[in-house]
């Protein structure tokens, strides 16, 4: 199961920029039923996170969801899944890679988030 040709605009945006980061609509798959529920682009998350540096989803802000002349435009981000992107691989060694002292998932997001918007070229 997968959407034809979702990669492509992606990667032309590094192309055209190596330092954007690039995340994909995510689609989820219920942890208990297992049923897929398609992402619709309009109805995207932007990533974010609360006072205890926990990661978490919020809808596009009004003032960027305004801004944009279709619902397939990008949307910036503050923050992003720490494994669901795509990055240039010299700028991603440029940021210094995934910190090696983390020894489980959980705070790739929010540290390689934090990297890209202050050395963001």
């Amino acid at each position: 199961m997968g959407t034809a040709g979702w990669i492509e605009p992606l990667l032309d945006r590094i192309k055209r920029n190596s330092s954007t980061v690039v995340c994909p609509v995510i689609d989820v798959i219920d942890d208990e039923t297992f049923e897929y529920h398609y992402s619709k682009a309009y109805f995207t998350n932007v990533g974010g996170f609360d006072w205890s540096l926990q990661f978490n989803w919020h809808a596009i802000p009004d003032r960027d969801r305004k801004s944009r002349k279709r619902h397939i435009d990008p949307v910036r981000s503050p923050t992003m899944a720490g494994g669901l992107f795509s990055i240039d691989k010299a700028y991603f060694e440029k940021l210094g890679t995934y910190d090696p002292g983390f020894d489980i998932w959980g705070g790739e997001n929010l540290e390689l988030s934090f990297k890209v918007s202050c050395f963001y070229d």
